[in-house]
């Protein structure tokens, strides 16, 4: 007898000849449970569209690899691998009953903060954290899609910091390079009058320098305008301060005395070693002017009411 015969003869459909995936031949499983030829037409009956539901029941040898495939559906739905459908407008008391089926917690603090390996939450994000736990529940996210959102958000903060590093000391690098143009061979003594002042500065003004930025939002420390400033702040406050570098007490008489020992100099007998040593160098004349200078810069400042 024919396979086919074999399968009419037991009330099953020729189309359930061969192996299923179970390894149960079908001329057997038609054989335990007759189903008939015309199975797939009754399993239809009632659809709004038969001959498309026709269609889909081609796609399957016997009404066992239909159950085998609704209790593998159900299986991944169990395991959170699928999840149903929430109806538009469904209620309060439907939606958290579909939540509790689909593995969702009952409100924003039943989710884990899982950070990125190697990372903490900081504190000062904790609040925005929250906002968004609360926008995820809402929106019925799965833990695993919080997972995913927190660990690009910070990706993308690190990225951005990245950035921004980058940008903040190619701006530094531009603003120096402004400042010695500018400064030329006093780039380094202006330089360290800014710093000095900025040492003395109150706490909260030096942080606001390094770490803070000006209206177009470049860094503060990268703008050549506020080095400038610095140095004319330090140079009005200490007079002396480019004369007699890195000392703070004593500067009127240490200036006064240079100026006398200058002064012997340009005072000694004409041809003399000390005359010349005075009258033919030229840097020991600006240096004569710019200790008066400094005097100078120091009277007014004393001569000022306090």
């Amino acid at each position: 007898m024919s396979t086919a015969a074999a399968a009419q003869s037991t009330g099953g459909s020729p189309s359930t000849a061969g192996t299923q995936s179970t390894g149960v031949p079908a001329s057997t499983a038609a054989q335990l449970m007759p189903w008939g030829d015309d199975w797939r037409a009754r399993m239809a009956v009632g659809s709004t569209d038969s001959a498309k539901e026709m269609q889909q029941l081609e796609r399957y040898e016997s009404p066992e690899q239909i159950w085998r495939k609704a209790r593998e559906l159900e299986k991944r739905m169990s395991s959170g691998e699928l999840r149903s459908v929430l109806k538009p407008g469904a209620s309060q008391d439907e939606t958290a009953k579909w939540r509790a089926e689909n593995g969702l917690p009952a409100d924003s603090k039943g989710y884990k903060v899982n950070m990125p390996q190697g990372r903490e939450l900081p504190k000062e994000d904790s609040e925005f954290i929250d906002t968004f736990m609360k926008s995820a529940h809402a929106a019925n996210f799965s833990q695993a899609q919080v997972d995913t959102a927190i660990a690009n958000f910070y990706t993308e903060i690190d990225r951005q910091e990245r950035v921004l590093t980058e940008d903040e000391q190619l701006a530094v690098t531009k603003s120096d390079e402004v400042l010695r143009q500018a400064w030329g061979a006093d780039y380094t003594l202006n330089k360290n009058l800014a710093e000095s002042f900025l040492s003395r500065a109150p706490a909260g003004f030096r942080d606001r320098f390094w770490n803070g930025y000006l209206a177009d939002h470049q860094p503060i420390r990268a703008s050549p305008d506020m080095w400038k400033w610095l140095v004319q702040s330090e140079r009005e406050i200490n007079p002396a301060a480019t004369v007699v570098p890195n000392q703070t007490t004593g500067l009127g008489q240490t200036i006064a005395a240079e100026i006398a020992q200058i002064k012997a100099l340009m005072g000694a007998p004409k041809g003399s070693v000390e005359y010349k040593k005075y009258w033919s160098d030229e840097k020991l004349q600006a240096r004569y002017r710019q200790l008066l200078e400094a005097q100078q810069g120091i009277q007014k400042k004393t001569a000022q009411p306090a």
